[in-house]
């Protein structure tokens, strides 16, 4: 081991400056290397949780947006069931109303029925109380 570091040793003193600089310049790229790498290092670890909250927030966001479409949909069909009550509602007065009318008139028919009777009655009544009386109701005799 001892003539392999001479041999080196001796032909670095033969080779001249360029080895020393070359030495020099491969000292300084560690040195850098050594003091760059943790800093490459924490910028890369930092864009790296970077994009980590930036997915964490869109993965956040896409809930948002599909609880919101949720609750849009169970709005809707709420609206729905009571759009459909209101029209059953609408539909059932309705047909009370039919219902009613059809009774209306019909009482309207009786009414003119017994409005017949009640005035041939009347006029029933006039000629007996003129047959049992004598006179014309209203009229002198």
């Amino acid at each position: 081991m001892e003539k392999m570091l001479d041999a080196v040793v001796g032909s670095l003193a033969h080779a001249g400056p360029e080895w020393a600089v070359t030495l020099g310049v491969l000292a300084i790229v560690a040195w850098i290397a050594a003091k760059g790498l943790p800093v490459y290092k924490a910028t890369k670890m930092r864009r790296i949780k970077i994009d980590a909250d930036r997915e964490q927030r869109k993965f956040d966001e896409s809930h948002m947006v599909d609880e919101r479409e949720r609750e849009r949909a169970a709005v809707a069909v709420r609206q729905v069931d009571a759009q459909e009550r209101s029209t059953a509602a609408m539909n059932a007065m309705t047909a009370q109303v039919a219902v009613m009318s059809a009774s209306l008139n019909e009482s309207r028919y009786r009414s003119r029925e017994m409005g017949e009777t009640v005035g041939a009655i009347a006029g029933q009544v006039d000629e007996i109380h003129d047959a049992v009386v004598g006179c014309k109701i209203g009229g002198t005799e």
